[in-house]
């Protein structure tokens, strides 16, 4: 098989030293004491207090471990990623790697799927710990398969932003902040968006219908779209379609408007698709703000303009 050199040199390097070790030895210890946590109070302290244990709370388990997993993600990927161009910049070697034969977007892909390696090998050797739930029941190998799947999505998504804002700073330091920063307005942003949306809506109503006692409820319309790109909100549709009724999800959208049944239903599906999607777009932007060529244009360009004045 032909890898990619970028990919095949940066795991070599990752994959050798102590800090893999001790990042696999962190991540899985957190897991592991917030699942052992999860068990205490599901069995030993409902036993022992309430006289009862409902089996049933096994899935508060694998939705507990599943979504500190997902934040770990979340927070780890940028951090990964940020560096992964600007730090060849910063290192005086992004000129030399520009020389070898590897095109801009193979150099951008091999620099990302080298940042994501080690969040998805995390990811994949949290299995173990995963699978404590399969001692009661109640999730199957095909939601295992879903969430993994979510993650690899996941850390493409964060990651190709992270390698994005890498490319375009010249300053590692820049790049992480930005990417945290569109990571929190993806994250929070949307849904502050809906709120102020969902207040504007509630005072015009308000003033539309004065004293009379007539209450209708606000409707974002089109604007819950926005959620889409929100990885919250897609690991909610995961874990309700999974473990819950959907009556969760149901009730969160419609603090903001309504949303077809068929766009609810689909909603892990479409949001994973339009991430991947961003994330192609990402790539492809940085591929061309790396190219030496159009760099060299533009420098060009710039200087026969500053002759002529």
């Amino acid at each position: 098989m032909k890898f990619n050199p970028v990919y095949w040199k940066e795991l070599k390097t990752s994959i050798r030293s102590m800090r893999t070790a001790v990042i696999l030895l962190g991540y899985n210890g957190i897991l592991a004491l917030f699942g052992l946590f999860a068990f205490y109070i599901t069995f030993q302290y409902d036993s022992r207090y309430g006289g009862t244990v409902n089996y049933a709370s096994i899935l508060r388990i694998y939705a507990i471990i599943t979504a500190v997993e997902f934040g770990l993600v979340l927070f780890t990927v940028p951090a990964l990623t940020a560096a992964s161009i600007s730090g060849e910049r910063e290192k005086q070697t992004l000129e030399i790697l520009l020389t070898t034969k590897l095109t801009p977007f193979q150099i951008i892909l091999g620099k990302l799927a080298s940042s994501i390696s080690m969040m998805i090998f995390l990811a994949f050797s949290s299995l173990p710990i995963l699978s404590i739930v399969f001692t009661i029941g109640g999730v199957t190998i095909k939601d295992f398969a879903e969430f993994m799947l979510l993650v690899v999505i996941t850390a493409v998504f964060i990651g190709s932003i992270g390698v994005f804002f890498s490319t375009l700073f010249k300053k590692t330091t820049s790049a992480t902040v930005s990417t945290y920063g569109v990571l929190l307005v993806l994250g929070l942003g949307t849904l502050a968006i809906l709120w102020v949306i969902r207040l504007i809506l509630e005072i015009k109503i308000k003033n539309f219908s004065g004293d009379m006692m007539i209450y209708q409820t606000p409707d974002a319309g089109n604007w819950i779209l926005l959620l889409l790109i929100n990885p919250g909100v897609t690991y909610l549709s995961m874990i309700e379609e999974q473990i819950g009724t959907g009556a969760r999800l149901t009730e969160f959208f419609g603090n903001f408007g309504t949303v077809s049944m068929d766009i609810q239903k689909y909603w892990f599906f479409i949001s994973v698709s339009l991430q991947l999607g961003v994330s192609a777009l990402l790539l492809v932007c940085s591929a061309r703000l790396l190219d030496p060529l159009r760099d060299r244009f533009f420098r060009n360009k710039r200087r026969k303009k500053k002759k002529k004045e």
